[in-house]
């Protein structure tokens, strides 16, 4: 395989910490199987598989990279059969650790078992096991609270379920009990919660994090509404366009524009609640194309619903009420918190008694292995990962977009950086990050790749990043389809990434000339003023998928 100066730069890289952002079909995996064999095999100072922690997403993967590097093993066996290191790398490929992040928190459990107090005899909880053992000690947990009739209790069932709906507040321990659990210390998160909800001004209420990823949204949806009434205000002034609309649309514009001007939470309140539309006018003329008249009318219908739900969803209430509501439900977050630290030592309880683990529990416990936490916050490598980190020579983790944070610190604590060894490979593509709904989080990818320099061909310090944006797999066409559609769609605002040119696509493999299918000429030629027709066209289309339309 020719590999291109990039893939070359990621293959030869070593004594740094290396983030690739490896775009789809740009050869990610035979680049990451290749600079683990050119370690291996390397004459100057060789590094034994063993020594390499290769972390993948999934078994499948991890099984197909460890079989490319069997083959590659094999082959070159094939042209050296008396190389004994070689042969060395033959053997000891069965023991290394080329897994998936769930088997190696298991393989660090198996053989620090004591260390947490585990009998070894533990079993992994399967799901419909797991599922009934979370009900029944939640069952229980709630019997039990009702029989001490506490107030806090009953306060929080009362405010979080209207009275006596156990199911719903079930609902939100369990989601909670999720979401915590993919924190590495889950105690830290549930105090952090308890603290969101003592504001005692509108003011530090506006300081929030909360507060201010509304404020955003609101300023971004007000964007997007601009954009659609400025569409739709060109479209009446085509030659058979609905004329008649274009004052009413110019005056709402206007309005939507005075909004954008606002600076805060309170000041969006104000301005909600002084916004209106106007009447669209009746007057029949048939010169107008009745079906640009009925696309104006929809897109401003689409404005008018998606500014009342923002109105009804985050708006309703004044500054002073969401401030008052805050503060009165403080005391039933802290109590809902708490059952929540009760329902994971309940169930932490019944998981021992029984033996059995689960995959939250591997991940915790592996954290446990290696890091202690001390009373005063201040965390320490034990003496585990102190043992781990001589040990391995390189950390690799594949599909680094969809780690959490709990696997972050974990793969951290084993690496290198403490002892001035930068031997972090991370390997992954934000874009490509659809696994929020299982907890993981992409920002992890974004704060690594703007803490690194994108690496020149220089000593260019200890954190280095190598874009491979050349896509192997698709033909010219499909590929700028792809680029014109998601550099409308993906922005820092929605998708937390900016589609420039480095995150688009590049032409990488060659491909036999086919006539160009017409939507797709169209959407290439989306941008170009000698055609308006395919420009209009290309952004209906990317407007469509926008808005969730079928396309």
């Amino acid at each position: 395989m020719n590999f291109t100066p990039e893939q070359q730069q990621v293959i030869d890289l070593r004594d740094r910490n290396i983030l690739v952002s490896a775009a789809a079909g740009s050869g990610k995996t035979a680049v990451l199987v290749e600079r683990i064999i050119s370690m291996v095999t390397e004459e100057k100072s060789p590094v034994d598989i063993d020594r390499l922690l290769v972390v993948t997403f999934t078994s499948a993967a991890a099984a197909e990279m460890r079989e490319r590097i069997s083959l590659a093993i094999q082959k070159r066996l094939a042209e050296d059969p008396e190389n004994v290191h070689l042969q060395r790398q033959s053997s000891l490929l069965h023991n290394a650790q080329i897994t998936t992040i769930d088997s190696f928190c298991l393989f660090l459990i198996r053989n620090n078992f004591n260390d947490i107090g585990l009998d070894p005899g533990f079993r992994i909880a399967d799901e419909g096991q797991l599922r009934l053992l979370r009900q029944d000690v939640l069952t229980e947990l709630l019997e039990q609270k009702y029989q001490e009739k506490s107030p806090a209790f009953l306060g929080c069932v009362e405010y979080f379920t209207g009275g006596g709906n156990d199911k719903l507040l079930e609902e939100y321990v369990g989601r909670m009990y999720e979401f915590a659990m993919s924190y590495p210390w889950l105690e830290d998160w549930i105090s952090q919660c308890k603290d969101d909800y003592k504001v005692t001004s509108v003011t530090e209420m506006e300081e929030t994090g909360w507060c201010q990823y509304i404020v955003r949204y609101i300023r971004l949806m007000l964007g997007e509404w601009e954009k659609m009434l400025s569409e739709c205000i060109r479209i009446t002034e085509q030659p058979a366009g609905p004329y008649m609309y274009g004052e009413v649309l110019e005056t709402e514009r206007e309005g939507i524009q005075k909004l954008l001007k606002c600076k805060g939470f309170s000041e969006f309140y104000e301005a909600f609640g002084g916004m209106s539309f106007g009447r669209l006018s009746s007057k029949k003329d048939d010169t107008v194309d009745p079906l640009l008249r009925e696309e104006v009318k929809k897109r401003r219908d689409m404005v008018k619903k998606q500014l009342e739900e923002i109105r009804q969803t985050y708006l309703v209430f004044s500054p002073e009420q969401v401030l008052a509501r805050m503060t009165s439900a403080a005391s039933y977050v802290e109590e809902l918190l708490g059952l929540v630290l009760e329902f994971k030592r309940q169930l932490d309880l019944r998981k021992r008694r029984d033996n059995l683990i689960d995959f939250h529990d591997m991940e915790h416990f592996a954290l446990e292995i290696l890091l202690k936490k001390e009373e005063d916050g201040q965390i320490h490598a034990t003496a585990a990962a102190k043992e781990y980190r001589q040990y391995f020579k390189e950390v690799l983790i594949d599909e680094y977009q969809d780690s959490n944070l709990v696997q972050e610190i974990l793969l951290n604590s084993i690496s290198g950086e403490s002892r001035g060894l930068h031997n972090l490979f991370m390997v992954g593509d934000v874009k490509q990050a659809i696994y929020r709904f299982r907890l993981a989080n992409p920002r992890n990818f974004i704060r690594t790749m703007q803490a690194c320099k994108p690496y020149t061909g220089k000593d260019d310090g200890e954190n280095a990043c190598i874009l491979l944006n050349r896509n192997f797999r698709s033909s010219p066409e499909v590929i700028a389809m792809v680029n014109f559609l998601f550099s409308t769609l993906m922005t820092p605002q929605i998708g937390e990434v900016a589609y420039t040119s480095e995150e688009a696509l590049h032409q990488g493999a060659a491909f036999a000339e086919t006539p160009r299918n017409t939507e797709i000429a169209l959407l290439e030629d989306g941008e170009q003023d000698t055609n308006p027709e395919a420009a209009y066209i290309a952004k209906r289309i990317a407007r469509m998928l926008r808005e969730g339309a079928p396309v």
